[in-house]
């Protein structure tokens, strides 16, 4: 993997693709890519079902555009533009709806593995126009390295929670041979892990229910717990009651299955990946998690919490 690595990221340097350009956002670089292209790159955002691709390229002879899930959370959608973006410069063939994964997978894991690359590329622009003073860095990496490591372990073992209950789903890899182990910690390895996480969360959306996500979040305020707390029982419940409906293909009515947790809008990987962490501990060791699945699910689909 690191030398296709290494020669993927000199293939898109010799593509001619533009640096990112202030203010570092997806929308941004994919103006000027279509500026230097010629051709305008545009990004439209539609509500797509939670078993079409997040994101669509769609090639016109006056512009291509880039559809994408309107409800996807920050990160999951520079992710998924990005991936359409590598498509597109790497002059990858195929139809829209990627109906052709099967027999493409390799083409897919190599837009996958180059969006990672063009999303460190982003990162590390905008990081660096905003760098701070040596001293204040020096301080934050000594704070938050153990923070950073517990809360890797913890993400890796909800996407392992969540790989265990849809086993049949097809999850975002980059690796056309299918899931490959990855090493927990490291700026690397978070970021892929929090963009596998999404995609099999995204997987479970028809699943959720808003009943289920509303009285977890009352038994946690009942239990007079913090905000960052209520929100991860609620998320944690709606997530481990729609596995075990998923699981037992059980279905709820319809004006019953929303989005059930409304994330906060967190462009940043280490605060979503420890916002995740917080998830994967409720989902795991809360006796409030565990009361909502006793509630919502039948007893005879009902397993263990994690």
């Amino acid at each position: 993997m690191p030398w296709a690595r290494l020669r993927l990221a000199r293939r898109l340097r010799k593509l001619g693709v533009p640096p990112p350009p202030a203010p570092y956002t997806v929308d941004a670089w994919c103006e000027a890519i279509g500026q230097r292209r010629g051709t305008p790159l545009e990004i439209r955002e539609l509500q797509l079902e939670a078993e079409m691709p997040p994101s669509l390229l769609v090639q016109a002879e006056w512009a291509d555009f880039i559809i994408v899930d309107a409800a996807l959370p920050t990160l999951a959608r520079t992710q998924a533009v990005l991936h359409e973006v590598a498509h597109l410069v790497l002059d990858h063939s195929g139809d829209v709806l990627h109906q052709d994964v099967e027999v493409d997978a390799a083409i897919e894991a190599e837009a996958e593995l180059a969006a990672d690359l063009l999303y460190e590329q982003m990162n590390r622009a905008a990081a660096s126009a905003s760098r701070g003073a040596p001293e204040a860095r020096a301080t934050r990496r000594s704070d938050m390295w153990w923070r950073d490591r517990s809360a890797d372990w913890h993400v890796n073992q909800l996407w392992l929670t969540l790989r265990e209950g849809m086993p049949d789903a097809k999850i975002v890899s980059i690796n056309a041979g299918g899931q490959v182990p990855v090493e927990v910690g490291g700026r690397r390895h978070r970021h892929r892990r929090v963009v596998e996480v999404h995609d099999a969360l995204r997987r479970l959306r028809p699943w959720y229910s808003e009943p289920v996500y509303a009285s977890a979040e009352r038994r946690a305020v009942r239990y007079r717990l913090d905000p960052g707390s209520v929100a991860a029982v609620a998320e944690a419940a709606a997530v481990a009651v729609a596995l075990r409906r998923r699981q037992a293909n059980l279905f709820h009515a319809e004006e019953e299955t929303q989005h059930s947790a409304q994330s906060p809008d967190l462009p940043d990987v280490r605060a979503e990946t420890r916002r995740l962490a917080r998830i994967s501990r409720a989902l795991h060791d809360s006796p409030l998690v565990r009361a909502e699945v006793a509630r919502w699910v039948p007893v005879t689909v009902v397993g263990d919490a994690g």
